[in-house]
């Protein structure tokens, strides 16, 4: 039964060094399918317009599903960070007979992957204050509003 292994974080948290080391020392057939990378492939680097996102997701879960089905296990090491991304991805392993299994890099700390997105190359940056919105949208604790609270 092949496995799809999916990472979890913000950027900079490691997610990709993470997979290639897998590849290089524990699954060696394993196949990596990372969106950074069907975004070169597809469009030479990130646009950022809708359409080309529709169009890197259609290729990602194409690639995704008919490796699974070969039995090919495959690691997606993007961010996932969404809860429907990753609903969707679990429901794509299951369709195909495949174990889901996440790896989660969100407890990296957001300074630490700030710091590591700074070394990366220029053009591979993704910057500080999107990162720090990442955090904010997805990974950062709600505050509960107390009872009579109204500020």
């Amino acid at each position: 039964m092949p496995t799809l292994t999916v990472t979890r974080g913000l950027p900079a948290s490691g997610k990709t060094t993470w997979a290639r080391e897998q590849q290089r020392t524990v699954a060696p057939r394993a196949a990596r399918v990372n969106r950074d990378d069907l975004r070169r492939v597809m469009h030479g680097g990130m646009i950022g317009a809708e359409w080309a996102e529709r169009q890197v997701t259609l290729a990602q879960r194409a690639a995704i599903e008919s490796l699974l089905r070969r039995g090919v296990d495959v690691i997606c090491d993007d961010t996932n960070l969404r809860p429907d991304v990753m609903r969707a991805l679990a429901a794509l392993a299951r369709r195909c007979d495949a174990d889901f299994v996440v790896q989660d890099f969100t407890g990296v700390p957001v300074d630490l992957c700030i710091e590591r997105d700074l070394a990366r190359r220029t053009d591979e940056q993704v910057g500080a204050a999107v990162i720090r919105d990442m955090y904010r949208r997805y990974l950062a604790p709600s505050v509960p509003i107390a009872d009579g609270d109204q500020s």
